[in-house]
């Protein structure tokens, strides 16, 4: 187990870390909680209640995000449930968490040695998504057939077999609904919307039955009971058989009957042979339409917010170079080269590359708002974030990697005292004791009230340096 603040390694048995004596007895108790609910989770995933085994992994994560084991084994809960994006990010992030010796690196490597296998997930979640796009329209005949292409791939699916089986309850057949809920129910036992599905057919099926028996019982034979109590039933009237005039005429009428009737069995299984042949073509070319139809719509929406987008840069560059110091153009294309970096997912950088950008001259509403909802992310985290890169680089002792880092927070955050306090520790161990007495020194006087005074003044005692 690490400490929470310095990431160093501590001892479950001791109460305060020896690194940096932060108190850690709340945070063994989330750790041992964790492993609890870990615990939990496994039991249920042993006896395929895979709902119930991610519910409980996942608050298992709410005490302790590091549990590198609960990952791996949601990630294996949401593999079997069908859910493989969810399954990947899990593994992903156990991967980031614990880089050697890590089990997700054997799942993420199965996945993508096998592009097959990725194609066919991307191919069910997209069929999956037209399904319900369908499902919500009310078009439930469409929706089932997209579905049961989806299933055929992906039985485990479990999200889509019940989706399907919805489908077959609103159209009237419990059959087929209740056999793609047995599926369901075969791959996740405990799951609450499947069983609650089941019930609800099984509560059907029984009034039906409970009207069958009632029918049955209004067209049953009269009874009655004779002189001598003994019972008769009434069965109809009684004639005599009367005498067949030519049985050899009977036999050649039944062989011209059994004739017309063979050709009467015979025609409509060929005529429905027929029918069906040309219905799966009927079926198969509206699916096809369909799914062009929803590519047009698709790529029709997309054009739309590009030719919004290039008509939207094409009015701000024009202005721009209207603009005779060239101060505006080159301001624009600063705004748009942190844009990209914050939709590439470098918020750190394209905060701190905006924090440098004079706005106080540009008017357009477009530039302001791309701005602003960079800003929007808090500097404070993306600055603790960048830092905490730079003590992992501090404690491998990647110093030169560790220093770009901490430039990069102190860019963000110019009041990161984490970052001040380990420039000093990085020089001290460099062996600049100037440079490490005037971070040190930063700490005390700019910031006195923050947890690294302390720790600064020991330093500052080690470099033999007096203070007050």
């Amino acid at each position: 187990m690490n400490c929470p603040r310095c990431n160093a390694s501590v001892n479950m048995q001791m109460n305060r870390c020896s690194q940096c004596g932060q108190s850690i007895q709340v945070y063994k108790k989330a750790v041992r909680i964790s492993n609890s609910l870990y615990n939990e989770g496994l039991e249920k995933a042993r006896i395929r209640d895979l709902s119930g085994a991610a519910d409980t992994l996942t608050r298992c994560l709410t005490y302790y995000k590091r549990n590198v084991n609960a990952r791996n084994l949601l990630g294996l809960v949401y593999y079997e449930m069908g859910e493989i994006v969810a399954a990947l990010t899990q593994w992903i992030l156990s991967k980031n968490l614990c880089d050697e010796n890590n089990e997700a690196d054997y799942y993420i490597d199965s996945i993508q040695s096998n592009p097959h296998v990725l194609e066919n997930w991307s191919l069910t979640i997209k069929k999956y998504n037209t399904a319900l796009q369908s499902a919500k329209q009310g078009n439930e005949d469409l929706a089932i057939i997209q579905l049961k292409k989806v299933v055929n791939i992906s039985p485990n699916f479990v999200r889509a077999q019940q989706l399907i089986a919805l489908m077959y309850i609103i159209i009237g057949d419990e059959g087929k609904a209740l056999n793609h809920l047995v599926r369901a129910k075969k791959t996740d036992v405990g799951n609450t919307l499947t069983n609650r599905y089941i019930k609800l057919l099984e509560g059907a099926n029984k009034n039906v039955e409970k009207a069958v028996e009632k029918k049955a019982a209004a067209t049953e034979r009269k009874v009655f009971k004779g002189d001598n109590n003994v019972t008769v039933s009434h069965i109809g009237s009684y004639e005599k058989e009367k005498p067949r005039a030519f049985p050899f005429i009977n036999v050649l009428i039944g062989v011209v009957i059994g004739l017309f009737v063979g050709i009467g069995l015979i025609m409509p299984t060929l005529s429905n042979k027929y029918n069906e042949d040309k219905a799966s073509e009927v079926t198969n070319y509206g699916e096809k339409l369909a799914d062009k139809d929803s590519k047009i719509k698709s790529l029709e929406y997309e054009k739309g917010n590009l030719e919004s987008h290039i008509a939207e840069l094409e009015r701000q560059l024009a202005e721009a170079n209207e603009d005779t110091s060239l101060s505006a153009a080159e301001i624009y294309q600063k705004i748009l080269a942190a844009y990209k970096q914050y939709n590439d997912g470098d918020k750190a950088k394209a905060l701190a590359a905006v924090a440098e950008i004079d706005m106080s001259g540009i008017e357009d509403k477009t530039a302001k708002d791309i701005v602003k909802e960079i800003q929007s992310q808090d500097a404070a985290n993306a600055s603790d974030e960048v830092f905490e890169k730079g003590r992992t680089a501090y404690n491998s002792g990647k110093y030169d990697e560790a220093k770009n880092y901490f430039d990069q927070a102190l860019e963000i955050n110019k009041d990161n005292f984490d970052a001040i306090y380990f420039y000093g520790r990085l020089y001290h161990k460099q062996g600049d004791k100037e440079k490490a007495e005037e971070y040190y020194n930063r700490i005390i006087e700019d910031y006195p009230e923050c947890s690294r005074v302390r720790e600064a003044k020991a330093r500052l005692a080690e470099l033999g340096v007096r203070v007050d």
